[in-house]
């Protein structure tokens, strides 16, 4: 039961973050939900102004699935924390990028990293200035570095040479 819970979770989730904020306001909703007497309360009454519209739209599909796959409400209550403690175990990438990426480019870049590196890969997202022009990376504790800066610094030689030469061009004119 487990795996499917954790299956339909990662169906539409790919960041680490927004897993964990997720799990969250699941537990705030099944709070309401299932131990105040006579709660009726849908996802967004409980949750519409605590979370974006994204976010609450894959919790509503999350719940449509989990009722389609006949998941009582209570048993996904009670697999939260569980979820959550197996949040250390799931593959994770690092991903330093220059800045903070909109919601459709996020499930992008989860998309591409499981269909190209590992089919339940969590990417953490971290925002890093330096990472201008491209990204690192941190993959089974190994750093890659794919920015601008890095390339600039590698070829650092080549690229005052070429500054070089065409200001000497431009100063011939």
């Amino acid at each position: 039961m487990l795996v499917k819970i954790i299956s339909i979770m990662l169906g539409n989730t790919y960041t680490t973050d927004d897993l964990v904020e997720r799990l969250g306001l699941m537990r705030t909703y099944y709070n309401e939900r299932l131990f105040v007497e006579g709660s009726t309360a849908t996802l967004q009454q409980v949750l519409g102004g605590q979370c974006e519209q994204h976010t609450l739209e894959s919790l509503m599909s999350w719940e449509a699935k989990f009722l389609e796959s006949e998941i009582q409400p209570l048993i996904v209550y009670e697999s939260l924390g569980t979820v959550q403690e197996e949040l250390t175990t799931m593959p994770a990438v690092v991903l330093y990028v220059p800045l903070r990426f909109p919601p459709e480019h996020v499930e992008r870049i989860g998309t591409w990293f499981r269909e190209n590196v590992q089919p339940n890969i969590l990417v953490s997202l971290k925002v890093d200035p330096r990472a201008t022009g491209g990204c690192s990376i941190v993959w089974k504790d190994r750093y890659y570095d794919f920015s601008l800066h890095y390339f600039i610094q590698d070829k650092r030689e080549e690229v005052v040479q070429m500054f070089n030469t065409h200001m000497h061009e431009t100063s011939a004119s």
